[in-house]
């Protein structure tokens, strides 16, 4: 009995333990399954940013998948990847706190990649990357974090940093939160200007290289605040007090918005940053209103202007109000905006004070309007208007120095006047008593000399005129002369490059190599031909023990593919020649490096390397070429010949040994150029025997006009074909040149002219 409750307690113990190790499983694979939940969707490849070893620079616009968490209640382990989307700027509203970016990045090379990730001023933003297998690690940012709390602690701005192992592909997620109305209307601004990804180098010398300018801007502002500080003590002119204050503020607001006042001073302290570049940017407005109506002396000058440069100063004085009351949104907003309305008032008044006889006015006026120009554009940024630019920091920057250097300037100007104008009002007097008495004596000399002037004036404005005539026929020669030398030395480039397209055309030995009974009818119009003719050889090897006794002999059952071209390109002289030579490097790349032997295939090909070469679907334009392409294929076993052909707007012409010519048509497309609808290049199968013949051609001679304006057309191009196929290939050149010379006469040659003929 003891043992059988013994045994029973022993079972029920095993079913106790065996019970919570099932849970405890259960429960790590719920747990596990939850924290993986993010990255169980597979990586879409369109939005995987793969490294590259030249690049120091990712732009991160097309990679990012957004999700936008509306309460700020989604945690990390909470995220499913289906509520991401496809990142689009404009889907970015400052009505939403928070925002999940998602970036998954490839390292295809053998060492460990490191990039960083400038945030700009969005408050919090939180990294989320995998350690290890399971272990997920996080980075802590933003432009609220303190340095001290912050992984990254480099630079003026937040960066992120990211490390993507050797031969490894790593997401990355970013919690994006603002938790004031201002961080929350930086949030599309700091996406569009900052988040982009640098190399180690790449970020040196994107930002820390910068520093040298900044060093060289801060000490020009602060050897001119010097300078009119000890002015201003000397003379005690308050217009020297308000520059001063316009370069303490304008330097405060760039030192912090650059992010060196946090970096050095405010490293715990970064709402406090916030407040001081929000106040010294309004305080600079304020200094220069104040500094502008007193150089430009508006109360004389534009009183009606001065009364308007009153208001913006009050106004100024209410955002400055606004901003201790912590309506930091509405405060920069209408920051942003009474910047640029008050340098346009500005100017406005000063060239009313400049129209008025306030003549040092110019150097504010040339002062103002570089910076008004830089600083309205920078504006326009800040309110998202116009597309961010990383050199715009710069040049506000250089124009901020240019306008405090001309404000400076003008100070001095003013002064020297003032004094100057001391000396000339004692001097004055003596200068009027002197003038009535010289007055009277140049009077009568006046009289004497305007006579002797009239003659004077007469005879020199004849020789004048005679040199003047002498020089514009000299000019006329040299004009002559010059014209005559530019057209020779156009000829003798257009005489080379007709020498280097025959180069590059077949010679007549390799046509004679590929083809033994054939002829060629090549006229350019001009010196260069935009048409060319192209043709190439393929052979392969049937297998056999036996060697070969010479490198091109053929044995059995080897198949010859003899491939030729007649092409036509837009335009002819220069034009069609650069598009013949691009045509002819283009199908050599085809057929000998991509080993493309179908016809259709080579000019489908062909047609797309042309669009691209040409970069048509940016500049939309229609260049293009018609073809007829033939790929004739021998064998050693027969007589049978198979041609394949395929066309672009050119048809092929053929006589069998019953000499009954046909033809046929290509396909009603041509090489290059957009199309609404992209049709297939057709392939055309044709049994021939040995002896048959086939004719290519472009438009030319088809297209010849008589000295009546009638042209050859197809009709008796096809009939004169007929008439000849049965004789000897050299009698057939014979024919049809003559036939060509008798139509046209004396008329000029409309076009370049291409007839091939050949025969199997």
């Amino acid at each position: 009995m003891k043992l059988i409750t013994n045994k029973i307690i022993e079972n029920n113990l095993k079913f106790k333990v065996n019970t919570f190790c099932l849970l405890g499983f259960v429960l790590m694979f719920s747990c596990g399954w939850l924290k993986a939940q993010p990255f169980i969707k597979d990586v879409d490849t369109e939005r995987l940013l793969v490294l590259d070893s030249l690049e120091e620079k990712y732009e991160l616009e097309n990679y990012f998948d957004v999700f936008k968490d509306k309460n700020s209640s989604f945690t990390f382990e909470a995220l499913n990847p289906y509520n991401f989307s496809p990142y689009q700027l404009h889907d970015i509203s400052e009505q939403v706190p928070t925002y999940w970016l998602r970036l998954s990045i490839k390292n295809p090379h053998y060492s460990t990649q490191k990039l960083l990730v400038p945030t700009g001023f969005i408050d919090s933003v939180m990294l989320f990357f995998e350690e290890t297998e399971g272990i997920f690690s996080t980075q802590l940012g933003g432009s609220l974090v303190p340095r001290s709390k912050r992984n990254v602690k480099r630079g003026g701005i937040s960066v992120s940093a990211l490390e993507i192992p050797a031969l490894s592909t790593k997401t990355f997620y970013f919690r994006l939160h603002s938790s004031t109305k201002l961080s929350e209307q930086d949030t599309r601004y700091s996406l569009r200007r900052w988040f982009t990804a640098y190399t180690l180098d790449g970020y040196e010398k994107e930002f820390l290289t910068a520093r040298s300018f900044h060093n060289f801007f801060y000490g020009a502002i602060w050897v001119m605040l010097i300078y009119n500080l000890l002015v201003f003590i000397a003379l005690r002119d308050r217009q020297y007090l308000f520059y001063v204050l316009y370069n303490f503020f304008i330097f405060i607001y760039i030192f912090s918005n650059i992010g060196q006042l946090g970096e050095l001073f405010l490293m715990e302290f970064p709402r406090l940053d916030v407040g001081v570049r929000l106040f010294s940017g309004i305080l600079s407005v304020f200094a220069l209103l104040m500094f502008g109506k007193d150089h430009l002396k508006t109360v004389i000058f534009a009183p009606r202007w001065h009364r308007f440069l009153q208001v913006l100063v009050y106004l100024t004085l209410g955002i400055t109000i606004m901003y201790f009351l912590r309506y930091w949104h509405l405060g920069r907003v209408l920051t942003t905006i009474i910047l640029p309305v008050s340098l346009i008032s500005l100017l406005i008044a000063a060239f009313k004070s400049l129209k008025e006889g306030h003549q040092n006015v110019k150097y504010f006026l040339w002062a103002n309007s570089f910076f008004a120009v830089a600083i309205t554009i920078y504006s326009l940024e800040l309110l998202l208007i116009i597309d961010a630019s990383r050199y715009l920091e710069t040049v506000v920057l250089a124009s901020i120095t240019l306008q405090m250097a001309l404000f400076s300037y003008g100070l001095a100007a003013t002064f020297n006047q003032t004094r100057k104008q001391l000396i000339h009002n004692k001097l004055k007097q003596e200068r009027e008593k002197q003038a009535l008495i010289e007055a009277k004596n140049k009077e009568l000399e006046e009289k004497v000399v305007e006579r002797t002037n009239d003659l004077t004036e007469k005879t020199i404005l004849l020789e004048e005129k005679q040199v003047e005539i002498l020089s514009q026929s000299e000019k006329l020669q040299e004009q002559a002369d010059e014209i005559s030398h530019q057209h020779k030395q156009m000829t003798d480039s257009i005489r080379y490059a007709e020498k280097i397209q025959q180069a590059i055309l077949p010679s007549q030995e390799k046509l004679h190599q590929t083809f033994e009974k054939h002829f060629v009818i090549f006229r350019p119009k001009d010196i260069v031909s935009g048409d060319f003719y192209w043709t190439a050889t393929i052979q392969t090897a049937a297998p056999s023990n036996l060697p070969r006794r010479s490198p091109i002999e053929l044995q059995r059952g080897e198949v010859t593919k003899k491939i030729i071209a007649a092409v036509d390109c837009t335009g002819h002289g220069v034009p069609g020649a650069f598009m013949s030579v691009i045509g002819i490097i283009l199908l050599n790349e085809i057929v000998h490096l991509k080993h493309t032997y179908n016809s259709d295939k080579i000019l489908e090909i062909l047609h797309q390397e042309i669009k691209k070469a040409l970069r048509q679907e940016e500049k939309a334009n229609a260049d293009g070429m018609d073809v007829a392409l033939c790929i004739v294929e021998e064998s050693t076993e027969n007589e049978q010949r198979t041609v394949y052909f395929t066309g672009a707007k050119r048809p092929l012409y053929y006589a069998d040994k019953d000499n009954v010519l046909k033809s046929v048509q290509g396909t009603r497309k041509s090489i290059g150029g957009i199309k609404k609808k992209e049709k297939d290049f057709v392939c055309e199968k044709i049994e021939l025997q040995k002896g048959a013949k086939i004719y290519l051609t472009s438009d030319g001679l088809i297209d010849q006009p008589n000295a009546g304006g009638k042209k050859i057309g197809s009709v008796k191009f096809e009939e004169t074909l007929q008439k000849i196929t049965d004789l000897p290939m050299k009698e057939q050149y014979v024919e049809l040149i003559t036939m060509l010379d008798q139509h046209q006469q004396d008329t000029p040659q409309r076009d370049d002219i291409t007839v091939i003929g050949i025969e199997l």
